[in-house]
């Protein structure tokens, strides 16, 4: 889980000398309970489930990705 939390956030930074992002995707800071959330995800094998889109840099490198639009819920 520590090893997901830290590759993430590297990978998030543009620091992942192995993966690095892709054209047009600049660095970003995660929050660390969004980098705790990702790596639960991606240590699971799960889909994210999210309203927001802060975590769609990761899609598909990580994890799938599920953006829900959360009006039609009201």
């Amino acid at each position: 889980m520590i090893n997901a939390y830290a590759e993430i956030d590297a990978y998030s930074q543009g620091r992942l000398a192995t993966q690095p992002l892709p054209t047009g995707l600049t660095a970003r800071n995660m929050g660390k309970n969004d980098l705790w959330i990702a790596a639960t995800t991606h240590v699971t094998g799960g889909t994210l489930l999210t309203t927001d889109q802060d975590f769609a840099h990761l899609a598909e490198v990580y994890f799938p990705l599920d953006l829900l639009d959360a009006w039609q819920f009201r």
